[in-house]
């Protein structure tokens, strides 16, 4: 009796998040199953800080995703790879991979469907029919109710094998299938260049006595991770010292004020440039990385150029950059999707055996339809659970109290 009472009063106090935007995805015809799509600059004004109230529907329901920074570091690229004598044997899924990299240590193994729990034997051979060499065995189970793609990524000694001898053994619930078999990628690093986005445009100089001094309207949550610049003449050599502080905008009236005491953040910066090495091509700019991050307010960033006694230098197409995010998850065929954000009574989401687990593998590249408004309903017309919460925590308090109370006073009898 208590359980019941408990689950119902819990059920009766989750309220519906209310999301104020959401945005269309319009997925990529491809036959990739996992996609991703760029956020725009607009979409992280709106939402929470560190998009911790992001979330993917696929019609009523959420599903899993990741967001992902474009990096320096060296990426995970998955290239699909040739399955062979796909079949059944002895109750176990069997089949050979093709393996097309000379020299590789990490597998992506793709799978169909959800909800199931099986054992994965792999094993290096360079010949079918072969013993070969087998690797540890690998326990990989997926508990999501719902019919969705899983990708499970698998560590392996770096390997030359021409083949890849996979035995796939179900352990529990409903037994996997040759047709459960999405496909195998060998995943290989690209040191692609990071990939930006326009932040701010600087507006025009200020000359004061010994400095130049340059401004930035910054939109709230957007990081500032890179200032480019060019000059206007590409021999020119410099090396001037600058100060980027970041001044809160606050609204008085309809005026936007700055605080008059402190800037929120700054930080010390060298503004270089060289004349070109000989045999390569001359430089007009240069880019600056730069460590301000996000401010969940809207900002005004102040660059200012330390002169001294020199002539003011001739600097065009000043910006501020971030590095390209992505939202990326597996994509269903015939499926529509849609991400709601802005609800500042989210936390950030807790996916239980998430089905994303590669980087960018063989992802297709899908876009974002226009932002849409999403009237919130008025408090009066909102169920009396989603208006008084802590009102039914209360009452669940009491019930289980007094229920506890007359249990012990049986158990004395």
């Amino acid at each position: 009796m208590i359980s019941r009472v408990g689950l119902a009063a819990l059920a009766l106090a989750v309220t519906t998040p209310a999301f104020h935007y959401e945005r269309p995805v319009q997925v990529a015809r491809a036959s990739a199953s996992e996609t991703c799509a760029v956020l725009p600059l607009d979409l992280l004004a709106h939402a929470e800080p560190m998009l911790q109230d992001l979330r993917v529907m696929a019609g009523a329901r959420e599903i899993a995703y990741q967001v992902r920074t474009s990096s320096d570091v060296a990426e995970d690229v998955g290239r699909p790879e040739q399955i062979l004598n796909l079949g059944q044997r002895n109750g176990a899924i069997s089949f050979d991979v093709e393996m097309t990299e000379p020299r590789y240590d990490r597998v992506l193994l793709k799978m169909a469907r959800s909800h199931f729990s099986v054992l994965v034997h792999v094993t290096g051979i360079d010949h079918p029919g072969e013993a070969g060499v087998a690797f540890p065995e690998i326990a990989y189970s997926s508990d999501t109710p719902e019919d969705e793609p899983q990708m499970k990524r698998i560590m392996l000694p770096e390997s030359n094998f021409r083949y890849l001898h996979f035995e796939i053994q179900t352990l529990a619930l409903d037994p996997v299938t040759p047709q459960d078999i999405a496909g195998v990628d060998v995943l290989t690093e690209s040191t692609a260049p990071p990939r930006y986005m326009l932040v701010a445009i600087a507006n025009a100089s200020q000359q004061k006595p010994h400095e130049t001094v340059y401004e930035f309207a910054v939109p709230a949550n957007a990081p500032v991770e890179r200032l480019s610049f060019a000059s206007d003449d590409p021999n020119a050599v410099f090396s001037r010292i600058a100060d980027l502080e970041r001044w809160k905008v606050e609204t008085a009236g309809n005026e936007n004020t700055r605080r008059p005491e402190a800037a929120v953040q700054s930080e010390g910066i060298s503004l270089a440039h060289a004349p070109p090495v000989k045999g390569e091509a001359a430089s007009s700019g240069g880019t600056i990385n730069l460590g301000l991050g996000a401010a969940p307010y809207a900002s005004t960033v102040r660059l200012t150029i330390q002169n001294g006694d020199d002539t003011p230098l001739a600097l065009h197409g000043i910006t501020l950059e971030m590095r390209e995010r992505q939202v990326c998850f597996l994509r269903k065929a015939n499926a529509s999707y849609t991400l709601r954000y802005d609800d500042a009574s989210l936390g950030a989401p807790q996916y239980d055996l998430s089905p994303i687990e590669a980087a960018a593998a063989n992802a297709s590249v899908s876009t974002l339809g226009g932002e849409r408004a999403l009237a919130p309903e008025a408090p009066g017309r909102r169920p009396f659970t989603e208006r008084h919460p802590v009102l039914l925590w209360v009452a669940l308090i009491l019930v289980v109290g007094t229920l506890g109370a007359v249990a012990l006073r049986s158990a004395r009898r």
